[in-house]
């Protein structure tokens, strides 16, 4: 007497390699959808990065060049400082860049970060104005210009 055959378990080959053909496909077109999200965020991070620069560089510049008793021009950059003085009795004020791109405002002997991620910062001066472009360190971001007018204390 022969014993009845029981139903076969598992999967065949084209049944696996089917499955795994599916399975790739999905991999890869969520892999490229995570690809573009990280490009976005990444981009986005960059420009959020430079626009923190500059706004802090900005802030902390305008109010002493609009305070300096006469207008330095230059650039600043790594291995170059930018002096002014201001105030009664006189303050000098000296800026930096470091080798890490931060901008260093140093007043009194007191050093004390004004901006991170700036690459440099060029002050120019024409008459009752003054230019600053001041260029972040963020791969791929523009450099911002600001002119500054209407100083408190007269013309530069």
């Amino acid at each position: 007497m022969s014993r009845p055959r029981s139903p076969q378990r598992g999967f065949t080959l084209v049944e696996a390699i089917v499955g795994m053909a599916i399975l790739t496909m999905a991999s890869l077109a969520m892999a490229g959808t995570f690809l573009v999200a990280y490009k976005a965020v990444t981009k986005e991070a960059g420009v959020i990065s430079a626009d923190t620069a500059i706004s802090h560089a900005s802030i902390t510049l305008t109010r002493d060049l609009n305070s300096a008793a006469a207008i330095p021009t230059g650039t600043i950059a790594f291995g170059s400082t930018l002096t002014l003085t201001y105030g009664s009795p006189s303050v000098t004020v000296v800026y930096s860049i470091t080798a890490n791109n931060d901008l260093i405002r140093t007043a009194g002997g007191t050093a004390r970060v004004a901006a991170r991620g700036m690459t440099s910062v060029v002050i120019s001066a024409a008459g009752c104005y003054a230019t600053l472009t001041l260029q972040p360190s963020a791969t791929g971001a523009a450099a911002a210009t600001l002119n500054l007018s209407n100083r408190i204390a007269g013309c530069f």
